[in-house]
């Protein structure tokens, strides 16, 4: 398996095959789903076998999972990749199990998104939307340096846009 970045709370690596159950269960949370669109469990294993298919790119970019580096607890599933909406704008996002909500986890995985796509992969832009109620994600990715820029119709939806631009000065641990 490749990870992609680790930081001191979290690794962000390629799904294993065997690990397609972890994202099945992920969904299967409503509290998970709230602010995302929902998926059927045919249509998350497609999404995970797409993901497995994608690491073969060499890209770097694709939908990873999170893992807690103490005990390999599964935390959730992100992504840094074309945009299924605008696939001329890299997407970042994530989706973590509630037991990682509110400590910090999705500002530090943001962050480190950020910091792999500017410094690792050469991206210029990296963007974000979030449901417009989803007022949590939408100051994790302010936290993060993200800024707001209006409206899109991305997932079926007008959302709340946000992006970043340029070489932000980011200093994360590797």
């Amino acid at each position: 398996m490749n990870i992609i970045v680790q930081t001191r709370r979290l690794i962000i690596r390629e799904f294993t095959p065997r690990e397609e159950i972890l994202l099945v269960n992920l969904y299967k949370d409503e509290r998970v789903t709230q602010y995302v669109n929902k998926r059927t469990e045919e249509e998350t294993l497609k999404q995970f076998a797409e993901a497995l298919k994608q690491y073969k790119d060499g890209s770097g970019l694709g939908r990873w999972g999170i893992f807690n580096p103490a005990d390999n607890d599964f935390i959730g599933v992100c992504i840094l990749k074309p945009a299924d909406s605008d696939p001329t704008r890299i997407e970042l996002g994530y989706v973590l199990a509630p037991k990682y909500w509110g400590i910090g986890i999705a500002t530090e995985l943001s962050r480190a998104l950020i910091f792999y796509g500017f410094e690792d992969k050469g991206l210029t832009e990296i963007c974000a939307c979030t449901h417009p109620e989803n007022t949590t994600s939408q100051n994790v990715l302010l936290k993060a340096g993200l800024v707001r820029d209006g409206n899109v119709f991305w997932h079926g939806a007008d959302l709340p846009f946000f992006k970043i631009t340029g070489k932000p000065p980011l200093n994360l641990p590797r």
